[in-house]
């Protein structure tokens, strides 16, 4: 049986839509600088070395789409003091293991004994739960919209007395505005998502194009699904018609995953959010709704205060987060910082930017 995706991977299908970018930005004239915030497609595109085809004149940006990227260190911080305090177990996903905290980070807090275990999603942290009665048990969920649907259902059905949820996920399209809205970076046009898209559908972007005069173009993580939401990009941007290119539509559709959507809507509130390095984002989180307080670790523990670094020093990963600078612009990329050994976020995750350049680029240091 063939690969139902082999066709986005032809060379065939790719060398036309080279042409046709190629063709594009010469009409354009000017260099374009086109931001992704997704983890995958900067994995991806990067992997399939989509940057060193296109024109030197398109310039693919990575913003901040790595959610184990963008979780704070006081995120960490706090479920630490949890389990400290209160000898809880932690469990949540691989990626959030080496993440560092202010002080430390789980895989670190797991070395001095910590009681912290590595699951696949909420349901398995449920399943500790159940088998561990006497003890508290928290699952530590990070993650965008993708995440948060599938979190959001056990909230509303869950109620077991010694399970909470530390819900640490961001939103996408608001966290696109704010991007759009720094003077500090200057870029064209944005890649949405097509993870998260399969989820919130295509409406909630419609603001980019109306509010801002930006093109949008949801695309897939196939080289062909790349290239074609960059072509789609530079068409809108050389015919001056910004809109929402929906250019995944064998799994996006416009109104989303209604019944996610609902979900996500009753078990979540939006709230403001730290991003890493990055402060306090308003309205681009999602906290437990007070009617399921009762699975809220924020809300069940009496977590004070602490002292919180989010960035160690000389680390870059706030500027590389917003695509203001590049991973080897920063001094500890490669030298004190490596996938073995990250100092900052972006290095951890195989989605992080740094983690992304550390493994596929060859990179001039």
């Amino acid at each position: 049986m063939s690969d139902p995706t082999e066709r986005y991977r032809s060379k065939h299908v790719t060398e036309i839509l080279l042409k046709k970018i190629n063709k594009e930005i010469g009409q354009i004239g000017n260099p374009v600088r086109l931001m992704h915030v997704c983890g995958t497609h900067e994995h991806d595109l990067v992997k399939a070395g989509l940057r060193s085809l296109i024109p030197k004149e398109v310039e693919l940006i990575a913003g901040p789409g790595c959610p184990v990227c963008v979780c704070s260190a006081q995120d960490i911080d706090e479920v630490l003091w949890v389990a400290d305090n209160h000898g809880a177990i932690i469990t949540t996903f691989g990626d959030m293991m080496r993440v560092p905290g202010s002080t430390e980070s789980l895989y670190q807090a797991k070395g001095r004994g910590v009681d912290i275990r590595v699951v696949y999603s909420v349901s398995d942290a449920i399943k500790i739960a159940e088998k561990n009665s006497k003890t508290d048990i928290i699952f530590f969920s990070v993650g965008f919209e993708t995440t948060s649907s599938i979190t959001a259902a056990e909230v509303i059905r869950t109620n077991i007395p010694n399970f909470s949820i530390y819900s640490s996920h961001k939103l996408i399209p608001p966290a696109m505005e704010l991007l759009m809205q720094r003077d500090d970076i200057e870029f064209d046009g944005f890649l949405a998502p097509g993870h998260v898209s399969t989820i919130i559908g295509t409406k909630p972007y419609d603001f980019v194009p109306e509010k801002y005069s930006f093109p949008v173009a949801v695309a897939g993580f196939e080289p062909a699904d790349i290239l074609l939401g960059i072509y789609s990009l530079l068409k809108q941007i050389r015919e001056n018609k910004p809109k929402v290119d929906n250019v995944y539509k064998r799994y996006v559709k416009e109104e989303g995953n209604l019944a996610a959507i609902r979900t996500m809507d009753d078990a979540f509130v939006v709230a403001d959010a730290r991003w890493r390095g990055l402060g306090v984002w308003p309205k681009t989180g999602h906290e437990i709704s007070k009617k399921y307080a009762h699975i809220d670790a924020k809300k069940k523990y009496a977590i004070p205060d602490l002292p919180m670094t989010d960035l160690h020093k000389g680390c870059l990963c706030d500027e590389i987060l917003i695509g203001k600078t590049k991973p080897a612009e920063c001094k500890l990329f490669m030298k004190s910082c490596r996938p073995d050994h990250p100092i900052g976020a972006c290095m951890v995750s195989h989605e992080g930017t740094c983690n992304v350049a550390a493994t596929y680029e060859e990179i001039d240091l």
